[in-house]
């Protein structure tokens, strides 16, 4: 797919993977933007790479992601059906020409603290069904590294997803645990 396709402007079969899952996004989502779909798209191939980095795509990883789906104004049963069915097909084996073009859209639709936002919501699917496995962590280290996100906010991200989901875990909803506030750079005051 080239520019024009991954714009929706015209049908290509460069990238077969992220096409299947577009076509997929379209058709539960007819009347929304491209962008949009291809927002939507990017996070869905980024949920696969974590969700498949330990080999297997767990019950509680599809589980979360059905819960998140569910979220998406106007998003079809039907169409949360496409998006897991898509998780279990295709979608985790981009390629890494498809991969990239998802880091780049991605860098020029979202800032900073919507990518960090991103990666804490990959980092909560990488602890839902137990401890992040050295490769789930191996992958959300790449993503962020693709993303620009530094390893202390990684390292943040990882530390508060686990907690929340160990909250969870106790019986208590993932607001149990107080979420701590980035330190915050002062001034020193003048007298």
């Amino acid at each position: 797919m080239g520019l024009l396709s991954w714009l929706g402007l015209k049908r290509g079969d460069a990238y077969p993977n992220l096409d299947t899952l577009l076509k997929e996004l379209r058709r539960a989502l007819p009347d929304d933007e491209s962008v949009l779909i291809r927002y939507i798209a990017i996070v869905v191939v980024l949920i696969a790479r974590v969700a498949w980095a330990d080999g297997r795509f767990s019950t509680e990883e599809e589980e979360s992601l059905r819960d998140l789906l569910n979220h998406v104004d106007r998003l079809s049963p039907s169409g949360v059906e496409a998006v897991c069915g898509a998780l279990k097909g295709k979608v985790p084996q981009v390629s890494d020409d498809e991969l990239a073009l998802c880091y780049r859209e991605l860098k020029a639709l979202c800032d900073g603290r919507e990518r960090v936002e991103i990666l804490r919501l990959l980092a909560k699917l990488a602890v839902v069904d137990g401890d992040s496995s050295t490769a789930e962590h191996a992958e959300l280290e790449a993503i962020a590294a693709e993303l620009g996100i530094s390893l202390a906010d990684l390292a943040h991200v990882e530390k508060e997803a686990a907690e929340n989901q160990l909250a969870v875990n106790l019986g208590g909803p993932p607001s149990i645990l107080p979420r701590p506030s980035p330190p915050v750079a002062t001034e020193p005051q003048s007298r």
